[in-house]
């Protein structure tokens, strides 16, 4: 069972897909990107959770979102992106008559998952991380490219390491040519098996009882559209100098993502100080870890709630 809405957020109609349970607690769901809508893909994770109420919303310059409002480049920025959240998560409480309220941001979700948190800890109960980015030179980029390159040197992939090999030193590339070479960057990772499979994804959304065909246009869209957030709010982000956190604090990291390299999040994590805190591997699994493996992602995440005993 699911519900849908519209909820004016911040100045704007924004999208929410619920799950709701019999249970208080609440768990929002902030989605990667930025631009790309996970609401779509929530049945699959739902069929794993009955431990608490699951709440999926489209950012700004995404999905069912997008498709309402008549969004500019300019108008996606972090700090906007926040307020929204802050709201959001105002609304949600409200709705549910709840404080118990988590946030589990996924990829770009977990960046302004972080962000909000470390700004706003009173506001919710915990946060979880997932696809978690921590450094994009060092991490997504420096890490990632070392990788890449040793499967193609192992597979004998002259072609593609000849791509490789044209963007330069990757992990120092200017702003001007980031978001160039991220794309072409994640297809060969996609090629050989270390980015999220789109059109495996794809698939799997078309499956969903919220998905239309014009959904794929808006997926496209809001990549582009957010090209200049990812830019301005990615190229140069970092929290390793960050370590100090006044909530608890869990990660649950795909043992095989190379995208968001799971190690360096990993590395990171041993840093954190905070109130409670927790890491949980999931074998068989990627960047988009609740879809990769949904049954050991859910049970992460019961035991995170159990733990927290709100």
């Amino acid at each position: 069972m699911y519900t849908e809405e519209y909820v004016q957020i911040n100045g704007i109609n924004q999208y929410f897909l619920h799950y709701p349970s019999s249970h208080k607690e609440v768990v929002i769901f902030l989605h990667g990107g930025p631009g790309s809508s996970s609401s779509a893909f929530g049945y699959e994770v739902k069929k794993h959770w009955d431990f608490c109420n699951l709440v999926y919303y489209d950012q700004r310059g995404s999905g069912k979102t997008l498709r309402k409002n008549k969004t500019k480049a300019e108008d996606l920025t972090l700090d906007v992106m926040i307020a929204d959240l802050k709201e959001t998560v105002a609304y949600i409480k409200k709705k549910y008559q709840t404080d118990k309220v988590i946030l589990l941001g996924q990829s770009w979700g977990s960046v302004l998952g972080t962000q909000y948190v470390l700004r706003y800890p009173e506001d919710v109960a915990a946060f979880i991380g997932t696809g978690v980015v921590v450094n994009m030179r060092q991490g997504m980029m420096r890490v990632s490219y070392d990788k890449l390159k040793e499967t193609l040197i192992s597979k004998g992939a002259k072609k593609d390491l000849d791509k490789l090999a044209a963007l330069g030193d990757y992990p120092n590339v200017v702003k001007a040519n980031f978001d160039k070479h991220v794309n072409i960057f994640q297809k060969l990772q996609s090629k050989h098996g270390q980015s999220v499979d789109i059109g495996k994804m794809i698939k799997v959304g078309m499956k969903s009882p919220i998905f239309n065909f014009i959904d794929i246009y808006y997926l496209a869209r809001g990549s582009k559209l957010n090209s200049g957030l990812f830019v301005d709010a990615l190229l140069e982000y970092s929290i390793l100098d960050i370590t100090d956190y006044k909530l608890p604090v869990y990660y649950i990291l795909g043992r095989d993502d190379w995208q968001v390299p799971s190690t360096t999040a990993a590395e990171y994590f041993e840093k954190i100080n905070a109130p409670h805190k927790g890491l949980y591997w999931i074998e068989n699994a990627g960047h988009v870890t609740e879809m990769d493996n949904p049954k050991d992602f859910c049970n992460a995440v019961r035991d995170i709630i159990a733990q927290l005993g709100l």
